[in-house]
């Protein structure tokens, strides 16, 4: 059963015991960790290893697996041979070896079950190939693991397609919300998910009439839509954009919120796709004083004739709040929304009382009431 080397060195009578192997195993652990060990010791160590990794009794084989898992003087072929074990030995190698390439990880994700592909999800630094697998295979719990694995790469394809997997789960949406690398237009799809929920439960609850809640939510959902878009690089915001319009939530409401919130990023690449202009171009003529330049360009973009006076004001209110507080006011913080609200708001009294509705549905979002200030 055993080698005659093995038998040699502790005894044929000593290797008939559970217990007694349990305790070589242990010895050589201790031995394997010296500072002091040789490299014909740890040939002894991987003999009673390899030996020893299919023994009968479990505790063995556990003590093996926690000891060769981070060894890097133990063979390959031994860590592929106790990764194959059951889940509950295999665990510590799946988790732990550097020796496990991805495909090796790959084949075990596939053909494993819950533990093992747990195990596999909360390796240091999980490469995106093997991510992609576990997304592909894993149950929930699995891909929880994965989620809460900062160290693991997950791309932006990864992430949408877990997302798309899973979405209607509140945990995950929660998980994924927290990750750093999280793309704008998952973020943006999360987000719409959870106004939608939010909107059916209070609806179902008979807390609200749907009205009331499509409001709040819709409320809610713009603000978040085009908050996100702050940190996307101009490069990636047309696209932003465009993904918005495919899923029809690019609306006259978002686009008038952005202007008078202050956020002209947001506001301009809106108009540069609807029109079909380059943004460079569209810049131009949108800060082009002329009124009709500006009429053209709105019309251009299909954008509601009422609004027309109120996009106005407020490219102009943005310009001068910029002059004047180019210090100490900056556009994306809630103390410029607030007094692009205000200024936009006063200056819109003074010329016009249409479009009233659109405008309180963005004031509402700073709790700002000019219902009793609207012309007679």
């Amino acid at each position: 059963m055993y080698s005659q080397s093995l038998i040699d060195i502790f005894g044929a009578d000593h290797l008939m015991y559970g217990e007694a192997r349990l305790s070589i195993v242990k010895q050589m652990t201790d031995l394997a960790n010296s500072p002091e060990v040789t490299k014909a010791e740890l040939d002894i160590v991987q003999m009673v290893y390899s030996e020893f990794y299919r023994d009968h009794f479990m505790a063995v084989r556990l003590e093996i697996s926690k000891a060769i898992c981070e060894a890097e003087y133990i063979s390959r072929h031994l860590i592929l041979m106790m990764a194959e074990d059951c889940a509950s030995v295999s665990q510590f190698i799946l988790h732990h070896s550097n020796k496990l390439s991805s495909v090796d990880l790959i084949d075990f994700v596939v053909k494993g079950g819950a533990v093992k592909q747990l195990a596999i999800a909360s390796r240091h630094d999980l490469s995106n190939d093997v991510a992609l697998s576990l997304i592909e295979h894993g149950s929930l719990d699995v891909i929880y693991a994965l989620v809460e694995n900062q160290s693991a790469v997950l791309n932006a394809d990864n992430l949408r397609q877990l997302y798309t997997n899973f979405s209607m789960n509140a945990g995950l949406r929660s998980l994924l919300s927290q990750r750093d690398n999280l793309p704008a237009d998952l973020r943006e799809m999360i987000v719409y998910d959870v106004a939608k929920s939010l909107e059916d439960y209070v609806t179902n609850a008979n807390w609200l009439d749907e009205g009331q809640a499509l409001a709040i939510t819709q409320k809610s959902y713009e603000i978040a839509a085009i908050e996100i878009s702050i940190g996307i690089a101009d490069a990636d915001m047309m696209d932003y954009i465009k993904r918005l319009s495919a899923e029809e939530r690019l609306t006259s409401s978002l686009i008038l919120r952005s202007i008078t919130t202050g956020y002209m990023k947001f506001f301009e690449y809106s108009l540069a796709y609807l029109s079909g202009l380059p943004i460079k171009k569209l810049h131009s003529l949108l800060h082009n004083p002329n009124a009709s330049t500006r009429n053209a360009l709105f019309n251009r973009a299909k954008l509601p004739q009422d609004l027309h006076a109120v996009l106005t004001i407020a490219v102009d209110v943005y310009r001068d709040l910029q002059f004047q507080h180019a210090c100490n006011l900056q556009p994306g913080t809630h103390e410029f929304s607030v007094n692009m609200i205000k200024n936009v708001t006063e200056c819109y009294h003074m010329q016009s009382d249409n479009g009233q509705a659109y405008l309180q549905r963005v004031l509402d979002c700073y709790y700002i009431d000019i219902s009793d200030r609207m012309a007679a």
